[in-house]
């Protein structure tokens, strides 16, 4: 008899157990998706537009939480069967608008795919095809093989490098070209895995908190602070002897992955090339020949970069 108790205990405990787990999976299935949108209209990209190598394709997303707060958006491209992460970024939001600048690469088709996640891990897309013009071809490049930094105590040497006229500037003419600068350099002891090490380091005046303004605290006053993007990839691909052999911007439009760009690189020490992109777009690559390793010394690099 109590065997037939205990069974009857067990089966009573499974039968709510399965209960459970049905209103459980119930509720699951009333849960909301979030929402998507790409907005249209003449400022954005449209499905199936034709661009060439190196033009800008502009998206407006917006997106909302139904049940839950967004948690996560991505860009990713699908082309030639090989999905790559464009854009991945975290949030907590019930909802949000934005604009997003990328440009049409190599690929001659692509399908541009954005996302976005909630809290309870529910995902939703929307996509557009692009394709490249098959009469676009790879443009001309601006090289400099030497150009001489000065890091933010270096008072005989500037510390504003401008791409578009290959012009190193003092603060004081920086100021007046504010629009035209792209490029500064600082240095500073970096943690490296929990270690202190000498860090001369590439950012731009659009690196605002924790960064260019802290070294360079007039750059508060600026009207235009162009931010620069500096892939960060240990790896990137492009070694001396390809760097050496770029004639036109092939190598950089394909060098620069935009989910690696961040606002400031570290450690660039002497042989490191750096993929990068200005905030017009223009992608390049510096190649590091000389960093010190005390704030009044300086950085010399090579670059080469779209015109």
């Amino acid at each position: 008899m109590k065997h037939l108790q205990h069974y009857a205990y067990l089966a009573i405990v499974a039968l709510g157990a399965t209960m459970l787990l049905l209103a459980s999976c119930e509720k699951d299935e009333k849960r909301n998706p979030p929402q998507i949108t790409l907005l249209a209209g003449d400022d954005y990209t449209e499905n199936g537009t034709i661009a060439e190598i190196g033009d800008p394709l502009r998206f407006g997303i917006e997106a909302s939480g139904k049940d839950a707060n967004l948690t996560n958006f991505t860009v990713k491209l699908l082309s030639g069967g090989q999905l790559k992460t464009v854009l991945d970024s975290g949030l907590n939001s019930g909802s949000f608008a934005v604009n997003e600048t990328f440009y049409q690469g190599v690929e001659d088709t692509a399908e541009w795919i954005f996302t976005v996640m909630d809290k309870n891990r529910l995902t939703v897309s929307t996509s557009l095809m692009v394709y490249k013009d098959p009469n676009s071809t790879f443009g001309g490049i601006r090289h400099y093989p030497s150009v001489v930094v000065g890091m933010d105590e270096n008072a005989q040497i500037g510390h504003f490098f401008s791409p578009v006229t290959g012009n190193v500037w003092m603060m004081d003419t920086a100021a007046m070209n504010q629009d035209l600068v792209d490029v500064l350099v600082y240095f500073k002891m970096s943690e490296n895995n929990g270690v202190l090490e000498p860090s001369p380091t590439f950012s731009s005046p659009g690196e605002e908190e924790d960064g260019a303004f802290e070294f360079y605290p007039t750059l508060a006053d600026w009207t235009a602070c162009n931010y620069t993007k500096y892939d960060i990839r240990a790896d990137n691909g492009v070694t001396m002897q390809t760097f050496d052999a770029a004639q036109n911007d092939s190598l950089l439009i394909v060098s620069y992955k935009n989910v690696s760009g961040k606002r400031k690189y570290k450690w660039a020490n002497a042989g490191t090339i750096i993929p990068f992109m200005t905030q017009g777009g223009k992608k390049g690559l510096i190649r590091v020949l000389q960093a010190d390793d005390v704030a009044s010394g300086i950085i010399e690099f090579e670059m080469k970069i779209q015109y």
